[in-house]
């Protein structure tokens, strides 16, 4: 419930003459202006001793009253807020690490889509881009390279894998020629000793024959010693033959397979090392070319990214409105000129559309719980006199916006009109006083008596009723009320006239000043926060 207002006190009545003072006798020595002074307390000191006797009471027709009546009851929630575009777009700073404006066209200009609104300062980044075109060329240097080495590690590759391959081969072939070999020289070395052994007994049988011919004594014995020695040479040489024969085919041939075995063999591995290492080291060199690209690839992203940012150092509309600056009233060093620094995705300015406009207003704690999205309400614009427009509430914030840099401490939430009617080419701007009226209910067949005539005391509601000739103290029970009228719960009745002066009536009851008394506005205001 919006806060009530005290009414001004009737003029009191006339008051009788007082009687006049009796001056002192006047001592010798005192002086005029003494005498006075001491004339004017003594008047004080008779009015303070004798005006609660002789003042009268207020009568019944020289009392301003207001009769209690039922109708239509409007709780409305007024308010201050300011225009704002419905739709506005905010156009901030895009250059990475900020920028300072060079040129930006003044507040208030209009601009279309794709004009060219403000200008950053481009030295810094043309200096970027030219060191990274450097980089993106060496990278791609790089890449050529690493491309050219692969394909030196390809051939070497194919090539030890050939020579490993043919070792292998190699080494197959005199495993399987040495079978054959061992073939020819066992048949040889067996010839060889067929032949010795038959020569051997070729000689054997020379000797006996000798012998048997020396007995008969046709030969002489030196014939037989020479037979004898013959005989024993082939017999020396069969001997040697078959020791030959014996190491040839139980020792010869198992070293020279087991050599050459372990020999092809060792040819496999080395063919599989060969494979495994040439693999490797082709991997490695595709690798080096594949870093060398992505490398490259960033080198060139970076450098397309900061020519990107070079275009967005030329600040466009991105659509039809105004421009208005962005503004932190705190911040002194944040305002948009030129020759400002600003920082990234810092807000520069804002395009509001000009043909949708609502207004956003605060509403203060104590009346928030009556105020709803939906709600009708009227507004009247400080530039637009003798117009009231209409509109709706669109949105009230859910958190409250107080304790701010400023230290209020008041808790107020943000809260969102739209407007209707509002007049084409009105010429209305961003900014500009708004008066908002929200209908926030409407209590049909409520008893009403004016704010004025409702106050607190002792911790109830009274009010002052004219009972006849009398004025008569009541209590009340109240419930919603506006800035002009409260609502009666209990306690009157339609038709009965109550006192305006609720508030100095109450004070004088209770023998003190207006400013010892709760205000009745503020008691309907802290009471109107608790609908019933």
């Amino acid at each position: 419930m919006l806060p009530l207002e005290a009414p001004t006190d009737p003029a009191p009545p006339r008051r009788p003459p007082l009687p006049a003072p009796v001056r002192p006798a006047r001592k010798p020595g005192r002086s005029a202006r003494t005498v006075r002074l001491a004339g004017a307390a003594l008047v004080v000191t008779a009015i303070g001793w004798g005006a609660p006797k002789l003042w009268p009471k207020h009568r019944v027709e020289d009392v301003l009253t207001a009769t209690a009546s039922v109708g239509d009851l409007d709780i409305v929630v007024s308010d201050k807020g300011e225009l704002e575009s419905a739709e506005s777009v905010q156009v901030m700073c895009e250059v990475e690490g900020g920028g300072k404006i060079t040129t930006i066209l003044p507040e208030g200009t209009p601009v279309k889509k794709g004009d060219v609104v403000a200008r950053f300062d481009t030295d810094v980044l043309q200096k970027g881009i030219n060191e990274q075109e450097v980089k993106w060329e060496q990278a791609e240097g790089k890449v050529k390279a690493a491309v050219s080495e692969l394909e030196v590690q390809k051939n070497k590759a194919e090539s030890e894998i050939a020579k490993a391959e043919l070792a292998r081969t190699l080494a197959d072939i005199d495993l399987e020629a040495y079978q054959s070999e061992y073939q020819a020289e066992l048949d040889k070395r067996k010839g060889t000793l067929e032949i010795g052994k038959k020569e051997l007994k070729e000689a054997e049988d020379a000797l006996t024959f000798t012998r048997s011919m020396a007995k008969k004594g046709f030969t002489q014995l030196e014939q037989v010693r020479v037979m004898e020695l013959a005989f024993e040479g082939k017999k020396y040489g069969v001997l040697q033959q078959e020791t030959d024969l014996t190491v040839f085919t139980k020792f010869t041939k198992r070293r020279k397979t087991t050599e050459l075995e372990a020999k092809a063999k060792d040819t496999i591995r080395d063919l599989e090392r060969t494979i495994k290492s040439q693999a490797a080291a082709t991997e490695k060199a595709t690798n080096e070319v594949s870093a060398a690209r992505k490398t490259a690839e960033l080198e060139k992203r970076q450098l397309g990214r900061l020519k990107e940012q070079l275009g967005k150092c030329e600040v466009k509309a991105p659509g039809s409105g105004i421009v208005i600056y962005f503004k932190r009233i705190w911040d002194e060093s944040s305002r948009i000129r030129p020759g400002a620094q600003v920082f990234f995705q810092q807000p520069i300015f804002n395009l509001p559309d000009l043909g949708r406009m609502n207004v956003k207003m605060k509403v203060h704690e104590s009346v928030v719980k009556k105020v709803r999205p939906g709600l009708q309400t009227t507004m009247k614009i400080d530039a637009l006199p003798g117009h009231v427009l209409h509109g709706k509430v669109v949105s009230v914030a859910t958190l409250a916006q107080g304790d701010d840099w400023r230290g209020s401490g008041v808790k107020e939430y943000e809260t969102v009109v739209s407007i209707a009617d509002l007049p084409t080419d009105s010429g209305l701007r961003p900014g500009m006083s708004a008066e908002v009226k929200i209908l926030a209910k409407t209590i049909p067949g409520a008893l009403t008596v004016p704010v004025q005539s409702v106050t607190e005391s002792g911790g109830r509601h009274v009010c002052y009723v004219v009972t006849g000739a009398d004025i008569e103290r009541r209590e009340v029970t109240i419930g919603d009320g506006s800035d002009q009228l409260v609502q009666v719960l209990e306690g009157l009745s339609a038709g009965e006239r109550v006192a305006l002066d609720a508030r100095s009536r109450a004070s004088g009851e209770a023998g003190t000043g207006p400013s010892a008394q709760p205000d009745a506005a503020k008691d309907n205001k802290d009471k109107s926060a608790k609908p019933k």
